[in-house]
């Protein structure tokens, strides 16, 4: 069989999102000479692109001179995304009655390419620790990455796990055995848990919304202290999760798992 030719596109938009890619991984302006090499370009060829990104909206000037951001353009790209993920708007309104139920910080959170995603969040009466944050969020100290290692094929997961292991436990990594008590746990009782041992005293909890196949679509989770907020299958929070995530599941036409 003859293949398929590999269809033309145009270079010039695939090097600017090169450069979007670039910015978008740091959560501060970036100075165009860590930009330019970063996306493979050199500095006289970045700055081009960024004066037409510049000029559309994706990319803006930051104030210090020769660094640059995400612009207004690309945020609005971002939250348009979001919107238009099948179930998001189904989720949004569960994390809203969510925090309206317990009090405590709410969020949503799907799966990417590059880890565990928080796309929306609602404070609760604590706040500072204890509040969720959207973006990209760590596998090993979440909640919601938790689920994520229970579910999806370790092909998936396991460099992630790896290249947070040093930082939460330090040693020899062992992905399979924490992606195997992530799982035991959430199949014994629906949901999962991190419990901060810091002053902090933080706690969280995740519960996974299903859709027709069985597969994860989202995680609905909540955080609040160890004396705000209860972890037992008994407290109020955790039957507030899983009632929500159930309802959340039945929306996407999927069947809420028995418990072991």
């Amino acid at each position: 069989m003859q293949e398929k030719k590999t269809r033309r596109g145009i270079q010039s938009v695939e090097i600017a999102f090169r450069i979007l890619s670039v910015m978008q991984g740091s959560q501060q302006a970036m100075a165009l000479k860590d930009i330019a090499p970063l996306a493979g370009l050199t500095a006289s060829a970045a700055n081009n692109y960024l004066v037409s990104l510049v000029r559309i909206g994706l990319a803006a000037a930051d104030e210090k001179p020769g660094h640059y951001r995400l612009g207004p353009a690309a945020l609005s790209l971002g939250v348009s995304a979001i919107q238009q993920i099948d179930g998001f708007e189904v989720v949004r309104r569960e994390v809203t009655n969510l925090r309206d139920m317990t009090r405590r910080s709410a969020a949503v959170t799907t799966w990417t390419d590059d880890g565990p995603l928080s796309l929306f969040k609602q404070d609760g009466d604590q706040r500072g620790a204890f509040e969720f944050r959207t973006g990209l969020i760590p596998m090993l100290s979440s909640a919601a990455g938790k689920i994520y290692a229970a579910r999806l094929a370790p092909n998936l997961t396991t460099h992630l796990i790896a290249q947070e292991w040093d930082a939460v436990f330090g040693g020899k990594v062992d992905a399979a055995k924490f992606r195997e008590d992530a799982s035991r746990e959430l199949k014994r009782k629906g949901y999962t848990t991190i419990v901060r041992s810091d002053l902090t005293g933080y706690v969280s909890i995740a519960a996974p919304v299903l859709d027709w196949n069985g597969d994860v679509r989202f995680t609905l989770s909540l955080a609040g202290t160890r004396a705000s907020m209860k972890i037992e299958p008994s407290s109020d929070q955790v039957k507030a999760l899983l009632d929500s995530a159930s309802s959340a599941t039945q929306a996407l036409g999927g069947k809420t798992e028995r418990r072991e």
